[in-house]
């Protein structure tokens, strides 16, 4: 993600994955068998979107492919939801924050839309309706406050959508592994699928106003959305698990 110096972007992370893996032993482990060394290993493979990246910086554009996806995932009965992540420049006035100039949403389909909203002036009024939908969930780390930042960018209503149709992903991965975690996505992302993100600084604090985005800004902001999506999925299948196994005792 895209961060300020001024209000930092970035999630604190657990204090355990601060500590460099050579000066803890192997043997140190989580309450759920997984070593802290494991969660650390650089030789982790790197997490990569593999689905199809559709790039939108027109406002009729956009609202006709989010009222595609509203149509698509509205047939759905239970569990709809989308990756969500948003990308805005880094900025190096203390006390500034520039606007939000990216948002991507990442389908169960594995298709990530980036709607490089900087070039729009608002939100378009079918991405608005995608993001307040009460039946397709948004799922994130830290999603309200990405949500907060829209509505202080852009005209958007954020409290009705926080109710009824967001999912922070580190709240949910507490309730699951019984944790009490400050999870950033690059860290849960290790912790739970033992892939790791790229978090090149070059491409985090590029430019994201810039039309058009690099080959490589769109691919390090689709994946960060499909990392959501996919974490949401594992933790709501070992979600389900714990229940059921419950349920036959």
């Amino acid at each position: 993600m895209a961060s300020s110096q001024s209000v930092p972007r970035k999630r604190k992370l657990p204090a355990w994955m601060k500590l460099k893996t050579e000066t803890k032993s192997a043997q140190t482990g989580l309450s759920n068998g997984v070593t802290k060394s494991s969660v650390l290993e650089d030789s982790l493979p790197e997490l990569r979107f593999t689905g199809g990246i559709i790039y939108s910086h027109r406002k009729d554009d956009c609202s006709l492919l989010c009222q595609d996806i509203i149509c698509s995932l509205e047939t759905q009965q239970h569990n709809a939801a989308v990756g969500f992540d948003i990308e805005w420049p880094v900025t190096y006035q203390r006390g500034r924050e520039d606007r939000t100039a990216l948002v991507q949403i990442c389908t169960p389909e594995k298709c990530c839309y980036l709607f490089h909203v900087s070039c729009m002036g608002e939100l378009p009024k079918g991405l608005k309706e995608l993001l307040s939908h009460s039946k397709i969930k948004k799922v994130g780390v830290g999603i309200d406050s990405d949500l907060w930042k829209l509505e202080r960018d852009f005209d958007i209503r954020v409290k009705e959508i926080i109710d009824g149709s967001t999912i922070d992903l580190s709240v949910m991965a507490n309730r699951v592994v019984n944790s009490s975690q400050t999870w950033s996505l690059d860290g849960l992302t290790r912790y739970l699928l033992r892939q790791k993100l790229c978090k090149d600084p070059s491409v985090r604090k590029s430019d994201w106003r810039q039309f058009p985005l690099s080959s490589r800004q769109q691919m390090y902001a689709a994946t960060d959305a499909y990392a959501s999506l996919i974490l949401y999925e594992k933790l709501l299948e070992q979600e389900n698990f714990a229940q059921n196994s419950s349920e036959k005792i």
